[in-house]
């Protein structure tokens, strides 16, 4: 009785456990379905539980205006995603932060919806820009956008001036001054941005880069199986691609499904015989700030971005051709290649530089940065020279990246030490080593450590019954310590549960003995203290020649449904407990098959 009254104390306080959280009113219920319907991307039903939501706050809610603003921009209704950005600036009231982000968001969607440098829309960001810094002249990135407006509408003198005012800034990010140096070097950067760097292996076994691809004219279709525009639209790339077989144009899908097979069926189905490539790490649609589908980037023969637009409609195809034969008609200018060129060096120079001291590494694409998660992408039907996008959060498609100066190896003692090198997690001290999942990023040891930290902080304020903390020696209750957190976003605070993710942490064994029958309580408390339920039968399988015990659950919120697993092995003096979130078995089980590589010393 004292050892299942302290495993669901412990349960409450410090073990992570999935937790779908229930909304306090019906508010907060509309928005947290918007947010679920958002990350499995139905958009459409995400926009509905989000005008749901504002008509429940009477149309009060800054926030809510902003994650309306955000859908529209995916959908392609760049109009009212601009006018749902300036409700929300105006019924921010007193948050300024959340009105910096409204204008930010209405600067970056109108550069990006602008064709040339006399267009009004790049006057209308500069005017967003400039409210934005009478709100709070000290953040960053609001005068690097101005300076990139400025820029772009030929301004060079002011925007030079701008430019320069936000690299002697102290808070400046320091990848980004190096790309702020590079644009004060050669302004026509701003105007004429270079696709970002990328290098990956096609379907079809073709290495592909920016080098690779120079005096090509290339189209870069971003899209996915889930995507109902992007599989409406493949008739259209299939068309380019027989219109343009017998010229210097080449056509390159990126996806962004997760799983492998799907894409290959439906390629195959579909006889896409163009180059595809699927991005399950999310690396080069971070790269090119991808966040809506499908967007396409058309790049000329000196790999500079001259065309770029999302969303597909009936003028999709033409807006293509013309952007295409302009690109085709186009000669190669030897200041361009010039300097692509010299960005091509310098960039192996930073990639050497990188390699040799883990810094974080720096932009490749001049384009405006946002500090709201919202991100706007381009405007559909316009020329844009402008591209990229930066987040100070997790961009809304759910993908981010941790900061790979974090990652490689842990500086902290014990079992807190392990290391991360290319796609093995490694922890000496409990001899474990394991393949991280495909398409997730380790959070960094550091927050995990700090993490640890205010964990074991709230386990000393507990005080147990005095019964029990006599049966244990101690009137407190044993904290886990993480070793280990992966999503795609990477980064973890310790409240939310991003999905997929991996969460592994250790407690010592001597405190919970493992065997078969306290799994199953422990499995029954986590189920109850979630509000899920368990599916199948607590089972358990070895692996390394150690025993695991494995639980699944799962919870359905409203129409959609959440999954977990929950595993258990002791490994040398200490019990670990692996936890896969997943919005899908198919999902659950994919992530799931990492345990397989795992080897304990």
């Amino acid at each position: 009785m004292i050892r299942a009254a302290l495993s669901f104390l412990l349960l409450v306080l410090v073990s992570v456990s999935f937790r779908a959280q229930e909304p306090n009113d019906l508010f907060s219920q509309a928005l947290a379905q918007g947010d679920l319907y958002q990350s499995k991307k139905k958009f459409d039903l995400a926009l509905d539980a989000y005008h749901k939501a504002d008509k429940l706050c009477h149309h009060s809610s800054a926030p809510c205006y902003m994650k309306i603003a955000s859908i529209e921009r995916k959908l392609g209704d760049f109009s009212n995603a601009l006018e749902d950005a300036k409700r929300a600036e105006k019924v921010a009231a007193d948050n300024k932060t959340v009105a910096i982000q409204a204008h930010l968001f209405r600067a970056t969607l109108l550069t990006q919806m602008s064709g040339k440098p006399s267009d009004k829309k790049l006057k209308e960001a500069e005017e967003e820009l400039r409210q934005s810094l009478a709100l709070d002249s000290t953040i960053p990135l609001t005068h690097f956008n101005l300076a990139m407006v400025l820029l772009k509408q030929e301004r060079d003198p002011e925007g030079l001036a701008e430019m320069n005012a936000y690299v002697g800034l102290p808070n400046a990010d320091p990848a980004t001054v190096v790309e702020a140096r590079r644009i004060i070097a050669s302004p026509i950067r701003a105007r004429s941005p270079f696709a970002p760097d990328f290098s990956f292996t096609t379907y079809e076994k073709e290495n592909l880069s920016n080098a690779a691809l120079r005096g090509k004219v290339v189209l870069l279709d971003f899209w996915g199986t889930w995507c109902p525009p992007c599989r409406e639209s493949i008739p259209v790339v299939r068309g380019l691609q027989k219109k343009y077989a017998d010229k210097n144009f080449q056509i390159v899908g990126i996806s962004s499904d997760d799983d492998e097979d799907v894409w290959k069926t439906f390629i195959k189905a579909q006889q896409m015989t163009w180059s595809e490539y699927i991005d399950l790490s999310g690396k080069v649609q971070e790269s090119f700030k991808i966040d809506s589908f499908p967007t396409y980037i058309l790049l000329d023969k000196d790999g500079v971005i001259r065309y770029r637009q999302s969303g597909f409609g009936e003028g999709t195809q033409a807006e293509l051709e013309e952007a295409i034969n302009k690109a085709l008609k186009r000669e190669s200018d030897p200041k361009l290649a010039a300097a692509a060129a010299a960005d091509q060096q310098s960039s192996m120079v930073r990639a050497n530089d990188q390699s040799a001291s883990t810094a974080k590494p720096s932009l490749h694409s001049a384009g405006l940065q946002t500090g709201s998660s919202a991100n706007a992408s381009s405007g559909s039907g316009s020329a844009v020279p402008a591209a990229g996008l930066e987040n100070s959060s997790a961009n809304s498609s759910g993908r981010g990246t941790a900061n790979p100066a974090n990652t490689p190896t842990s500086a902290f003692p014990g079992i807190e030490g392990g290391s991360v090198s290319g796609n093995v997690y490694t922890n000496p001290a409990l001899g474990v080593r394991f393949q991280v999942p495909a398409g997730l990023l380790p959070a960094s040891f550091e927050s995990l450590h700090a993490l640890n930290d205010s964990v074991e902080e709230l386990a000393m304020s507990t005080i147990l019954p005095q019964e029990t903390a006599a049966s244990l020696g101690s009137p407190h209750p044993i904290p886990p310590k993480y070793i280990f957190y992966a999503s795609r976003k990477g980064e973890w605070d310790g409240r939310e549960i991003n999905m997929p993710s991996v969460v592994i942490s250790a407690l010592p064994a001597r405190s919970f003995p493992l065997d078969m029958e306290k799994f199953k309580k422990t499995a029954d408390n986590a189920a109850t203290i979630s509000g899920m339920k368990i599916i199948g039968n607590v089972s358990d399988f070895p692996a390394s020649k150690h025993q695991f015990f494995r639980a699944d659950f799962e919870r359905s919120i409203g129409a959609l449904h959440v999954y977990k697993t929950l595993v258990q092995s002791l490994v040398g003096d200490y019990r670990i407990e692996i936890e896969i979130n997943a919005y899908s078995t198919d999902e659950l089980q994919q992530v799931a098959s990492f345990l397989q590589t795992i080897s304990i010393k």
